[in-house]
This record gives C-alpha cells, sequence and structure tokens, in this order.
C-alpha cells in the first residue's frame, strides 16, 4: 500500500538538503508518495511553518504523514518527536512547529535515535527516516516511546471588547494576503488594519483592482487582500499588526 509522506521545510530548492531527505526516505519504503508542501518557509520561521501545516494537513487522508523541519535547534537539546493528531502522523523537532495541531486528545512520541546523527541534519538523519518507518507500517512503538506533551508557543488570542473583536494578522501568503486570526464563524461587516478600515466582501472579485478588500478566507479565518494587489505592502500591515472587527 502506497502511504502519503507530506514534506515542509525552510531548505529552499538551491540546494541538496531535500533531495537527501527524500532519498533516505526512498530507501527504507520505497513505494512511499513523498508530497512537498513548500520548502520556502522563511528560514528559522518556525510560527509560519505551523501555521502552514495546518492549514494544509486536512486536505490529505487521515493516516497520512507530515514530516516538518525548520529547525534552528538542531544539534541542541530540543527532541525529535512524532504527534499523532487528528487521525494524522508528525514528525519533526518539538520546537514550536506543531502547536496548531496540537490538543488535548494528540498523543506524543519521542523518537528513539539508535545510532549517532550528524550535528546539522537531523532531517536526513532522523525525521526522515522515522515517517519513512512510519509509511511502511512498522508500530510507532518500535520507533518512539509514548511522553506527555510538546513545546508549544502562544497562540494569538482574540478578545471582545464592548462588542468589537480584536485579533491580529497571523500570516501573509504569497499574494501578500494577510490572514488574521479571526474565525469566519464570526460576522463582521467592517475590519479596522493598520489605520485603515476595510469593508468585508463575498470574493476577492468585488474590489476593483488595487483596492483592498477582506474576505472569509478558505481555512476558516478572515483574510484582508488586494484586487491584483499586495495588501501587506500597501497597508505597511505585518504578522502580528493588530486587527478590529465591527
Amino acid at each position: 500500500m502506497m502511504q502519503i509522506i507530506t514534506f515542509i521545510s525552510d531548505f529552499g530548492s538551491r540546494d541538496w538538503f531535500v533531495a537527501a531527505v527524500k532519498g533516505e526516505i526512498l530507501k527504507i519504503t520505497p513505494a512511499a508518495k513523498i508530497m512537498d508542501i513548500t520548502h520556502d518557509i522563511v528560514p528559522y520561521d518556525v510560527k509560519g511553518a505551523a501555521f502552514i501545516l495546518s492549514a494544509v494537513y486536512g486536505s490529505f487522508p487521515a493516516g497520512a504523514i507530515h514530516l516538518a523541519v525548520v529547525d534552528p535547534g538542531v544539534g541542541g537539546e530540543r527532541r525529535p518527536v512524532i504527534v499523532k493528531s487528528h487521525g494524522h502522523y508528525f514528525v519533526g523537532p518539538d520546537n514550536g512547529i506543531f502547536s496548531y495541531i496540537y490538543g488535548k486528545d494528540s498523543e506524543v512520541y519521542e523518537i528513539v535515535v539508535d545510532k549517532k546523527p550528524s550535528a546539522t541534519f537531523h532531517a536526513r538523519d532522523i525525521f526522515g527516516p522515522a515517517a519513512a518507518w512510519l509509511a511502511g507500517s512498522r508500530p510507532i512503538g518500535e520507533l518512539a516511546r509514548q511522553t506527555s506533551s510538546i513545546l508549544c508557543f502562544r497562540r494569538p488570542e482574540l478578545k471582545n471588547i464592548r462588542g468589537c473583536m480584536y485579533g491580529e494578522i497571523v500570516y501573509i501568503d504569497h499574494f501578500g494576503n494577510c490572514i488574521t486570526n479571526l474565525p469566519n464563524s464570526v460576522e463582521i461587516g467592517t475590519i479596522h488594519v493598520a489605520g485603515k478600515a476595510v469593508a468585508v466582501g463575498i470574493s476577492y472579485g468585488v474590489a476593483q483592482p488595487g483596492e483592498v478588500v477582506c474576505v472569509k478566507g478558505s481555512i476558516g479565518y478572515y483574510e484582508i487582500a488586494c484586487n491584483r494587489g499586495n495588501a501587506s505592502n500597501l497597508l505597511k500591515a505585518r504578522i502580528g499588526t493588530g486587527v478590529k472587527a465591527s
């Protein structure tokens, strides 16, 4: 049976890193189907990778294995882990990258490293092989020992103050669309960001070219976009910029 392994990293496409990890996976489980999510994460941006992982894993069948490696602490004391959550498996460093997918029903396992890895390439030496063995139907108990929890960063909070919702921009995509932590389930008419009031519309196309609009995004959160433009640049908005919805 072919097993899906998705792969997300900050390795880029210039070097041999992604190919080396895939090669190690295929040596162990030749039938694995490796699906690249992206390798263009901003270097060391654990929070950005965590958000993308949470946005995409649900598009894959239950039981898929998600290899996520943005690992500025490689070779240090952070643990190599497997997290079983929402019917999926997540493999990577215990540095906050699984903050969005971790919940009270998640199971956490620390990978048992049975041979000395390099100090700089745990994706190749630890995480890729662990994902490969899982894809090859090796029991998780043979790869890792169960533990209690993982490191999670503080996720941006929503506040309701006198009828207004306050949140922030948590991710900016390739188009410059500013994704907020305001859920689509909250009905709002206007969102305020960077000193500008932006009306909520049903789609990008309701705005004129170069005009900013707020829409209900495809992953369940409001996003601020510019029709045929870059909302982040236009508004000078960044990750962490506050938003107010009314």
